[in-house]
C-alpha cells in the first residue's frame, strides 16, 4: 500500500498548501481595504481618463457645452491690471465696488446664470452705510436673481459626530447665516444625510445672502493636495447652534437658476440615493457624491482673462478683446458666467484626467454634468456612475475565479493555461473598462480588490496545473521511457493532455513475435554468443517497431508483444504492423544471407555441422490480431507494469502458436485486414478457435 499512501499524501499536502495560502490570502485582504481602496481609485481614475470627450465612447454623448465659461483672476491678470494706467486698481483684493461694477456689467449682457466665485469671507465696513463698497456689492447681488454666491463650509459631521451640535456655536465674530432659507429636503438615506452635514462655515455677512443663492463650493476629497478631485456633493446641510440649512453646491444652484425649479416651497427629495429636481436625475453614492464626467483633459471651457472685461468696462466699447480677437458683448447672453480665482497651486487640483486643472474649470465641468448628463431628456446625456452592489460584485468575481480553474483544468497545456488565464484576467479589465466608460451602462465594476483575487486564484491554479503537468510528465517518461520510440515519447511528453494512464478499453492492433528455433540455436552456440545473437535480432526488430510508431508491451524469452494504437492512435495502427512484420521478416532474411559469413570460434566445433550453416539461421514467427483490449498498469504495489490484457492478446498468442505448428512466417486474423485503408496480398488459410469461447477467428496468410 506504500504507493497508493504516498500518492494521497501528495494530494493531500497540494490541498493543504493550497487552503493554507488561500486563508492567507484572506487575511491580508482584510486587513489591506485602505490599499485596496487607494488603488480602486487610481484604477477610477484611468477610467476616467479614458472615457472624456476624445475616448472610446466620446462620440455617444454631449461634448463639453459651449454655454459655460470662465472669467478668470489669477496672478497673471492681476499684475498687468495692476501695470494698467486704465483701470487704475489697488492692490490685489481689490475693493468690493469693483465687483459690485463688473456684476452690474455683466448682468447687462443678460447671462442666464452669474457665479461669484469669490472670497469675500472677510468685510471692509459693516456700517449701514450704503455708500460703502460691501454695500454696493450688497445691492448689486441682492438685485438680480440669477446670481449664484460661492461660501464654503467645514467641520464635517463625521469628524465631531460625537458632539453635541446644539452646543456648537460659531469660531468668528460674525454673527450671519450663509442663507436666509434652507432648500425643502427629503432624504430616505440617513447615512446620506449625516456624510453631507457640517457644523460650522466661513462667515459671511448677512448683506450678501438676504437676495442671493448661496452656492457651497465643492471642496477637495482630502486635505492632501496630491490625492485626485473625483467627486462632487449636489447637496450639504448645515448644522449651526441648534439650527439646521439645507444648501445646493454651486453646481446644484446654477441648476436651479437656469432651469426655474426647485423654489422653497418645493420639495427636493434623494429617494434610493437619486436626487430628482425637475427634469434632472443625480445619482449619489451612500457619501451623497457623485462622480465627475470629465470632458477632457485640459481646458475643457473657454477661459477669459478678467482683465478683458474690465478693459472694456472703462473703455466703454461694445466688445472685449481676448487672444487677439474681438467679441461683441452679446457674447455672454445666455450664458453661465463663472467668476472664479485660478492661482496656479492655489486654486488648482490634480484630477483623474490632468495634474493641474483650474478650481474654475472642475467647478464648470460639475455645473455641466448636473445641467446636461442629469437630464432624462438628454438623449446624449452621459448618466452618472452607479456602483455594483458588493453582493452582484463578488458573484462576478468568484464567476471569474471559477472560470480561471476551469480554463486550467480544460487547458491542452501549460502555456495556453496561462495564455488562457491571462485572457480571462484581461477580460475582467476590459469589462471594468466597457462598463464604465460605455454611455449605454456607466456602471463602477470594482477592480481592486476583484483582481487581486482573481490574479491569485489564476497564479495558484497555474502553479498546481504546472506541478500537475510535470508528475504526468514524468509518470510518461517512466511508464513509456523504453517502450516507445524518442519521436512518440516526444509527443507524449509534449501533449500529456492526449493520454489517459487510467485503466481503460482501447482497440488496439497487437503483434506477437517470436523467435521459435532459438533452443536449437543455443546448443551449438556459447552463452554469450546467443545472448548476442538473441539481443542483435531484439534491437533490430525494436528499431523497426519503433519505426512504425509501435509500443512494446513485454519481452519474455524468445518473444516480444507489441501493440499499437495506444498510447498514439492512428488510423493506420493495423497497416503499420502488417508493415512492421513485413519488414522484422525481411531482416531476418537478410541475417540469415550472411550466415555463411561467421566465425567458427564462436560455435561448439564437435556439435557445429559446418557442411549445413541454414541449420542454424533464425526462424520468426508472427501473428497479428486487432480488437479490444484493456491497457492499464498492472502489477502489486511494489512492481508492476502497463501492459494490455484481454481476448485480443489471448487471440495473437494462441495464432502465434499456428504459426509454429504450420511453419507461416506471418498470420494476421480478418479484424486486421478490416481495419486496411486497401486490400494486400494475402490467401485465407482457415479458422482457429479461442479457449472458452465459441468465436472463430478467420486467419490469413500474407
Amino acid at each position: 500500500m506504500f504507493p497508493s499512501i504516498k500518492f494521497e499524501y501528495v494530494n493531500k499536502l497540494k490541498i493543504t498548501l493550497t487552503v493554507i495560502i488561500l486563508i492567507l490570502l484572506t487575511v491580508f485582504a482584510h486587513f489591506a481595504g485602505n490599499l485596496f481602496d487607494s488603488i480602486e481609485n487610481k484604477f477610477i481614475d484611468l477610467r476616467s481618463y479614458i472615457s472624456t470627450d476624445g475616448g472610446i465612447y466620446g462620440a455617444r454623448f454631449k461634448h463639453a457645452d459651449n454655454n459655460i465659461l470662465v472669467l478668470s483672476i489669477n496672478d497673471v491678470t492681476q499684475y498687468e491690471a495692476a501695470r494698467s494706467s486704465e483701470l487704475n486698481l489697488t492692490r490685489w483684493p481689490w475693493s468690493r465696488e469693483v465687483w459690485a461694477k463688473v456684476v452690474n456689467f455683466l448682468e447687462r449682457q443678460n447671462p442666464a446664470v452669474l457665479v461669484v466665485d469669490l472670497n469675500f469671507s472677510n468685510y471692509e465696513d459693516l456700517s449701514r452705510n450704503y455708500a460703502s463698497s460691501d454695500m454696493m456689492l450688497a445691492d448689486a447681488l441682492g438685485y438680480y436673481d440669477n446670481i449664484v454666491l460661492a461660501t464654503a463650509l467645514r467641520t464635517p459631521y463625521s469628524e465631531a459626530k460625537n458632539t453635541d451640535a446644539a452646543n456648537i456655536l460659531d469660531n468668528f465674530e460674525n454673527p450671519y447665516n450663509p442663507a436666509s432659507n434652507t432648500l425643502n429636503m427629503y432624504i430616505d438615506n440617513k447615512d446620506i444625510d449625516t456624510k453631507i452635514a457640517y457644523f460650522s462655515h466661513a462667515p459671511i455677512p448677512n448683506i450678501f445672502t438676504n437676495s442671493t443663492t448661496m452656492g457651497v463650493t465643492n471642496l477637495v476629497t482630502s486635505s492632501n493636495r496630491e490625492d485626485n478631485v473625483r467627486y462632487s456633493q449636489p447637496v450639504y446641510k448645515l448644522i449651526k447652534g441648534n439650527k439646521e440649512y439645507y444648501i445646493p453646491s454651486i453646481a446644484l444652484a446654477v441648476l436651479m437658476k437656469k432651469e426655474g425649479i426647485g423654489k422653497l416651497a418645493e420639495e427636493i427629495p434623494i429617494e434610493n440615493n437619486i436626487l430628482k429636481i425637475g427634469k434632472h436625475r443625480i445619482r449619489l453614492n451612500d457619501n451623497g457624491q457623485t462622480l465627475i464626467n470629465w470632458h477632457s483633459h485640459g481646458a475643457s471651457y473657454q477661459d477669459i482673462p478678467i482683465n478683458s472685461i474690465l478693459l472694456s468696462m472703462v473703455r466703454g466699447t461694445d466688445y472685449f478683446e481676448y487672444d487677439n480677437q474681438k467679441y461683441p458683448l452679446s457674447y455672454f447672453k445666455d450664458k453661465i458666467v463663472i467668476i472664479a480665482q485660478t492661482h496656479q497651486n492655489t486654486e488648482t487640483h490634480n484630477t483623474p484626467v490632468a495634474k493641474e486643472m483650474a478650481d474654475a474649470q472642475i467647478k464648470a465641468t460639475i455645473i455641466d454634468n448636473y445641467l446636461n448628463d442629469s437630464d432624462i431628456t438628454n438623449n446624449l446625456k452621459r448618466p452618472f456612475l452607479k456602483h455594483v452592489t458588493p453582493y452582484k460584485g463578488n458573484i462576478i468575481t468568484v464567476a471569474y475565479c471559477i472560470v480561471i480553474i476551469a480554463i486550467m483544468l480544460v487547458a491542452t497545456n501549460i502555456p495556453l493555461a496561462f495564455i488562457n488565464g491571462l485572457l480571462a484576467v484581461m477580460s475582467y479589465i476590459l469589462l471594468c473598462i466597457y462598463l464604465f466608460c460605455n454611455p449605454k451602462y456607466r456602471i463602477i465594476l470594482d477592480m481592486a480588490e476583484p483582481l487581486y483575487w482573481i490574479c491569485s486564484i489564476f497564479i495558484i491554479s497555474f502553479i498546481l496545473k504546472a506541478h500537475h503537468e510535470y508528475k504526468k510528465k514524468k509518470r510518461i517518461e517512466k511508464i513509456f521511457g523504453n517502450l516507445v520510440s524518442a519521436k512518440v515519447l516526444k509527443q507524449l511528453v509534449d501533449k500529456p493532455h492526449r493520454l489517459n494512464l487510467k485503466s481503460t478499453i482501447q482497440n488496439v492492433t497487437v503483434m506477437s513475435c517470436n523467435i521459435y528455433n532459438n533452443l536449437q540455436i543455443s546448443n551449438d552456440m556459447t552463452p554469450e554468443k546467443y545472448v548476442d545473437v538473441i539481443n542483435n535480432i531484439f534491437n533490430n526488430i525494436e528499431q523497426i517497431i519503433f519505426k512504425y510508431n509501435g509500443t512494446i508491451n513485454r519481452f519474455v524469452g524468445n518473444s516480444v508483444l507489441v501493440y499499437w494504437g495506444y498510447p498514439i492512435h492512428s488510423r493506420k495502427d493495423s497497416e503499420n504492423a502488417i508493415r512492421a512484420a513485413l519488414e522484422i521478416q525481411q531482416k531476418i532474411d537478410e541475417y540469415n544471407a550472411g550466415f555463411n559469413n561467421i566465425d567458427f570460434a564462436d560455435y561448439d566445433e564437435q556439435n557445429f555441422e559446418k557442411e549445413n550453416p541454414s541449420r542454424y539461421s533464425v526462424k520468426v514467427k508472427i501473428a497479428i490480431n486487432t480488437g479490444d483490449a484493456l491497457v492499464g498498469q498492472i502489477g502489486s504495489n511494489n512492481v508492476s507494469d502497463f501492459t494490455v490484457l484481454g481476448n485480443a492478446v489471448e487471440a495473437v498468442e494462441r495464432i502465434n502458436a499456428v504459426c509454429t505448428d504450420f511453419d507461416k512466417n506471418i498470420i494476421v486474423t480478418e479484424s486486421t485486414l478490416r481495419h486496411l485503408d486497401e486490400d494486400i496480398p494475402s490467401f485465407y488459410i482457415g479458422q482457429v478457435r479461442l479457449k472458452n469461447s465459441s468465436e472463430k477467428i478467420k486467419l490469413f496468410e500474407l
